[in-house]
């Protein structure tokens, strides 16, 4: 008996290595094209008969063949090893199911299912700043990477998965016809170097009021990163655009000294959340002769459970507290549902532009959802998106709403003693 249970033992581990070999790249570690061709058949049609978003991102590792041709063949191989290592770590911070394929020689692709281009964006740039923070060492040189990324999002139209595949890899080839070394989203290159320099931030302020009390108290200000653009003269929204740890402590001191509202919510990205030196500056921030009375971290997605667990922990030991936003739909809730005990509060972004409609279905289901998981966890449950009268009448009457925010309420604008 013993000798044929160990037969099958080695008979199973000799399986899982040839399964193991038929569908990860022996240099990278990463999952080869074979293995790409069979998935992406399955994440398309569970998206597409569900209806749930899609995104494929195409990378490669720019001017690879210089670098071959000056280093020799096993400085590539330690640069394509170094590079997947680090795109595979940056995934992690995000989601298990995120999947990356080495797809060709220095070409990589990355899949994001039930996940959409809006969510998938911050994990794109945080991939391709991860890359260019990247130093591979080899003999006596240290050699800088950059990588070029051309990604896309699933729509109705698409019949098959290379109908996605293409678009991703058109926005590549725009990539490299820039430049390089930048994210092109559906044939739009993004603007992502640090320009905080030779730009003009600030942050302006938003308020989030009382929805308990009979006065609806200004309780807090969430502050939102604006960019001054010179063509149009106006403020805009920067998305991703790059800002240093020491700019952006400046940009919220100066926030807070001119703000008589001394409560304060600033968004983060993942990548910005569990940077350790960041933390340590908003704590230094908080704690310092002119920090706010208090600092709520906004989430805008989730993290891994164990990376969450142990910044929420450290910001939580120091009095920060941490909510997350951007819940969107119910399909988020499995996600949510582990961390609950790990964060102070869950924010719902609603939308309902025509005051003259009775409330949307939708807006209905999702407030009373989620207010039901924070009410249950025994967290706060804040609603964005408050654009007219009815909305915020109906909203006061839902016991489980703790506080909201919108343009009814108040608009962005910058923090000058008025508020």
């Amino acid at each position: 008996m013993k000798l044929s249970t160990d037969r099958q033992q080695n008979l199973w581990a000799r399986n899982r290595r040839v399964a193991y070999m038929a569908n990860y790249d022996k240099l990278t570690n990463a999952k080869n094209y074979t293995a790409y061709q069979k998935e992406i058949f399955n994440y398309f049609g569970v998206a597409r008969t569900s209806r749930r978003p899609l995104v494929i991102a195409m990378l490669d590792i720019d001017h690879f063949k210089l670098v071959n041709d000056r280093y020799g063949h096993l400085a590539g191989n330690q640069i394509l090893s170094g590079v997947a290592e680090k795109l595979k770590n940056t995934l992690a911070q995000y989601s298990d199911s995120y999947e990356l394929y080495r797809t060709g020689g220095e070409e990589f692709t990355l899949v994001f299912p039930d996940t959409t281009m809006s969510e998938a964006y911050q994990v794109i740039t945080n991939c391709w700043r991860a890359v260019r923070e990247l130093s591979v060492h080899y003999g006596k040189n240290d050699i800088k990477i950059t990588i070029s990324i051309g990604a896309t999002e699933m729509v109705a139209a698409d019949q098959l998965p290379n109908d996605v595949y293409q678009r991703a890899d058109d926005s590549l080839y725009v990539n490299k016809e820039h430049g390089r070394d930048a994210v092109t989203i559906d044939g739009q290159t993004q603007q992502l170097l640090d320009e905080s320099e030779h730009e003009k931030y600030a942050y302006f302020i938003k308020g989030i009021y009382d929805l308990k009390g009979d006065d609806q108290r200004r309780n807090a200000n969430d502050l939102v990163l604006q960019r001054y653009e010179q063509k149009t003269q106006t403020w805009v929204n920067p998305g991703e655009a790059h800002v240093s740890i020491e700019k952006r402590i400046d940009l919220l001191r100066d926030a807070v000294v001119n703000s008589r509202n001394q409560f304060i919510v600033i968004s983060l990205s993942i990548a910005s959340f569990l940077n350790k030196d960041l933390a340590d500056e908003i704590i230094g921030f908080f704690k310092g002769p002119n920090g706010p009375e208090q600092i709520y971290i906004e989430l805008k997605q989730v993290p891994a459970m164990d990376l969450l667990v142990k910044m929420a922990d450290y910001y939580h030991q120091n009095g920060v507290f941490v909510i997350i936003s951007q819940i969107g739909k119910i399909r988020h809730y499995e996600k949510v549902h582990a961390i609950l005990k790990y964060i102070d509060g869950i924010k719902l972004t609603i939308n309902d532009e025509d005051e003259n409609q009775d409330i949307p279905g939708q807006v209905r289901q999702d407030v009373k959802f989620w207010g039901g998981v924070t009410e249950r966890s025994g967290i706060t449950f804040v609603v964005d998106g408050i654009t007219n009268d009815r909305m915020l009448g109906w909203l006061k009457k839902q016991d489980y709403v703790d506080y909201v925010e919108g343009d009814y309420l108040s608009k962005l604008e910058l923090p000058l003693l008025n508020s």
